[in-house]
């Protein structure tokens, strides 16, 4: 009755680039989960503060965007290493397995293509948004602050897609 509904002992890899690669996109989604509970711990605390003693958290708002924004994409590489991005295949299901096989590998690398082109141009934006020393309204954070972790975040998607476009190319469990 308490079946797991994902276990992934079977899905670890096992040659040295695959665990390197999982054990990354493994730390940076234990960082977006942390996140996600900081974010929660202090919107909770807000919400009981603006309703006790009329003191919110100055600029909650701003910090939960900017955190919200870093934990999505820091989780994104895990979920590609684990393949839990949703798939639409209502019309390949009847398709043998190789062509399916053959539409994950053009989908990875696709998304690799993209990751790699995300970092690059929030990479870009960051070094002028630093520049030009844009900042928050409230708590006046440098906006690049919030961009920063998001660079290694698709980069490390980028990395994870075309791992996960090798392995299935090639059928190796590595």
């Amino acid at each position: 009755m308490a079946d797991a509904i994902f276990t992934d002992s079977d899905a670890r890899p096992t040659a040295l680039a695959g665990r390197v690669l999982d054990k990354l996109c493994r730390f940076f989604a234990v960082c977006a989960g942390i996140m996600l509970v900081l974010m929660a711990l202090m919107s909770l605390t807000s919400i009981v503060g603006r309703a006790l003693f009329d003191k919110p958290i100055l600029g909650d708002y701003e910090l939960v965007q900017m955190m919200s924004a870093v934990a999505v994409t820091m989780s994104l590489p895990f979920c590609q290493m684990i393949r839990g991005h949703i798939i639409v295949d209502f019309f390949t299901t009847s398709l043998p397995a190789k062509v399916n096989r053959v539409f994950d590998v053009i989908a990875s690398l696709i998304l690799a293509v993209a990751a790699f082109v995300f970092a690059w141009r929030i990479s870009l934006g960051m070094f002028e948004l630093r520049d030009n020393g844009d900042a928050s309204m409230l708590l006046n954070l440098p906006t690049w602050w919030g961009y920063a972790p998001m660079v290694p975040s698709f980069f490390l998607l980028g990395c994870a897609a075309l791992y996960t476009a090798w392995v299935d190319m090639t059928g190796a469990r590595a």
